[in-house]
């Protein structure tokens, strides 16, 4: 391996070398190897773009692109992600401030998949859960928002599960009866 770079960093300053008259340009290039070794060698070319041979080991390594994720930025509080809630009675959604926030969205997803969405300006949103009638596995995260509502960052997934909640009886339409 040691080798190989030796012989690509000659050839690297050797060839323009040849070439009377061409500007050079010189570039520094950072490599990960496996081993976590790193090392910087300095390459003169005649263009921006560095060549080397494939090796073996060159061709095996990797290749990471950027991500367009969003940053993490916000930290959800209650309730604790893995939490155990009641059926009914009133929640506390809770999160750490951003101070580029101007809104957040809370977003929660139901077991059937729906996400069902609250905007505040408030770092907390009480909810009563028996407007979830659905038991089961639930999962929330919130979304930062400037004051053009636009995505500053959101937080992490967090889950919560409850039980299902028992819809209360509808009156009864006396209209309907007496058709």
């Amino acid at each position: 391996m040691k080798t190989n770079i030796v012989i690509v960093v000659l050839l690297a300053i050797l060839l323009p070398s040849c070439t009377p008259g061409m500007p050079t340009q010189e570039i520094e290039v950072t490599k990960n190897v496996p081993t976590e070794v790193s090392f910087t060698e300095v390459v003169m070319t005649q263009a921006p773009v560095v060549t080397q041979e494939p090796t073996a080991t060159a061709m095996d390594m990797p290749t990471e692109a950027p991500t367009k994720i969003p940053p993490s930025c916000l930290t959800l509080l209650t309730p604790l992600d893995g939490a155990e809630i009641p059926a009914i009675g009133k929640i506390t959604f809770s999160w750490s401030p951003l101070n580029e926030a101007t809104f957040y969205a809370l977003n929660i997803m139901l077991p059937s998949g729906e996400i069902v969405s609250f905007e505040t300006e408030q770092t907390f949103r009480d909810q009563y859960m028996e407007v979830f009638s659905a038991g089961g596995a639930y999962q929330w995260r919130v979304i930062a928002q400037d004051r053009k509502r636009k995505e500053i960052c959101s937080s992490e997934l967090a889950t919560f599960n409850k039980p299902a909640s028992k819809q209360p009886n509808q009156p009864k339409n006396d209209d309907k009866k007496k058709k």
